[in-house]
């Protein structure tokens, strides 16, 4: 099995450094961190992205980082949304959230929310 460094400077460099064109944000953490090893990992990571879009019907959100890096994290009817300690349906976010995100990574080497905390909604 291989190491899985766990600094969160690193998971940021690389972040950074390694995820544009709207490829999945995990692809890139997911090279830090190892495969999943079929199951959703117990270890979570935080990034703070503005939402661009939300596509519910595949089930994906389309989101920024706060250097322009664009890339996409999988959510589901199982992840909370939570904004002034209610809580609210993934559709409910729109273009322009600024939020913070709990992920899991995928076997698939994907990110999904586990939960969404909203930090400045766009309205």
């Amino acid at each position: 099995m291989r190491s899985r460094p766990f600094l969160t400077a690193a998971v940021t460099l690389v972040l950074f450094a390694g995820c544009s064109n709207l490829g999945s944000i995990g692809n890139v953490l997911g090279s830090v961190l190892g495969g999943a090893g079929g199951q959703r990992q117990q270890q979570q990571q935080q990034l703070d992205v503005e939402i661009q879009q939300v596509d519910a019907n595949s089930g994906r959100l389309y989101v920024r980082t706060q250097d322009g890096q664009q890339g996409t994290i999988r959510v589901d009817n199982q992840t909370q949304v939570v904004y002034n300690n209610q809580r609210y349906p993934v559709t409910s976010l729109e273009r322009g959230d600024v939020v913070r995100i709990q992920t899991q990574q995928t076997q698939n080497n994907e990110l999904y929310a586990s939960r969404i905390d909203v930090l400045r909604s766009a309205r």
